[in-house]
């Protein structure tokens, strides 16, 4: 895959720009080929050797995967984590049955082209229907732009109602992939890997979160086969929350697992792992261990309605009261 090649050239990159008598045996026939080993044509042969590697590497990171990070769940309450509990039938009625979703996949050419594309998928997940479906298969086969302007929104447009009623245009894209999530719940927690993005890392003992919906590898064995380790960051993680999206998704021969922005985590530990028992190459791998599913905004845009009506409710009470009292006086 482009992502192990792209982290090979930056390893290759990162060992080959050192003072002169420290370049490895490994890259002297690459410098034969430009010419004698000069010392104005060995930094001459490692500019050109970093110009294609830049070149390849930009041209990889237009198909790589989304970045993942890990926001700290007490810091970070603009996530749109809606768990949709207690309101679920009411968030297919007004997301998915009335215009909401008709009205942002007209809003979004990406968006209505990649639903046109995934609605065909004929799986279907238990208790659910093709629109769920057709969620899980976007999510695996949208275009980049699409699934980065997805993320983005999920990540930031939880702040107030006010923002997430009027600005966040994937409610229905939202719903539709939790929902699914809570129909496919495991019965047990399983390990799986991810490759975090980034040098930020969190402290051991404290409480993360994805700040989307993100993939995960299946294994470890599967992870190391298409990335290159050295010098790279690996979640080494238990979900009780997640899906396996080659089972509802048509065309996908491969585990892909997904994983919630509602799912909390707490960074066990943090250790310096070797990439195979005779390499010397090391990664870092950090144990996050499944906290519990909490949401800060759970049925957020139906927070309003029920207190208006047990405002209602309690003037009439205060009303008839009022005039049972006067009418005894009388």
């Amino acid at each position: 895959m482009c992502t192990s090649l792209c982290n090979a050239t930056d390893r290759s990159v990162k060992q080959l720009v050192v003072p002169d008598n420290q370049l490895q045996s490994e890259y002297r026939p690459l410098l034969d080929v430009f010419g004698r080993r000069t010392r104005r044509q060995k930094m001459e042969n490692r500019r050109k050797v970093l110009v294609v590697a830049i070149i390849f590497t930009v041209a990889c990171n237009k198909v790589t995967a989304q970045e993942t990070r890990l926001l700290d769940f007490l810091n970070n309450t603009n996530v749109v984590d809606d768990q949709y509990k207690g309101c679920g039938e009411e968030a297919m009625k007004r997301f998915i049955e009335s215009d909401v979703l008709k009205r942002e996949l007209n809003n979004s050419e990406g968006f209505q082209k990649a639903w046109n594309k995934s609605i065909e998928c004929s799986k279907r997940i238990p208790g659910g229907r093709k629109e769920h479906s057709a969620a899980l298969s976007l999510y695996v086969n949208g275009d980049h732009n699409l699934l980065q302007r997805l993320n983005k929104a999920i990540e930031t447009m939880g702040g107030n109602v006010s923002i997430y009623e009027n600005h966040f245009n994937f409610k229905s894209l939202h719903f539709l992939l939790m929902d699914s999530m809570r129909l496919l719940k495991p019965k047990e927690c399983k390990n799986f890997y991810v490759l975090l993005s980034g040098q930020n890392q969190p402290q051991k003992g404290s409480t993360v979160r994805f700040p989307s919906f993100t993939s995960a590898y299946s294994d470890y064995e599967e992870l190391k086969s298409e990335t290159d380790l050295y010098e790279e960051v690996v979640l080494n993680l238990t979900s009780c929350f997640f899906v396996n999206l080659k089972d509802y998704v048509c065309g996908l021969e491969q585990d892909e697992i997904l994983l919630s922005p509602a799912e909390v985590f707490t960074v066990e530990d943090i250790n310096s792992k070797v990439v195979e028992a005779d390499d010397d190459s090391q990664y870092v791998e950090i144990i996050l261990k499944h906290s519990g599913l909490k949401s800060s905004h759970n049925c957020y845009i139906f927070s309003r309605s029920p207190p208006a009506v047990v405002s209602t409710l309690w003037l009439v009470s205060v009303l008839l009261a009022l005039s049972l009292f006067c009418f005894l006086a009388v």
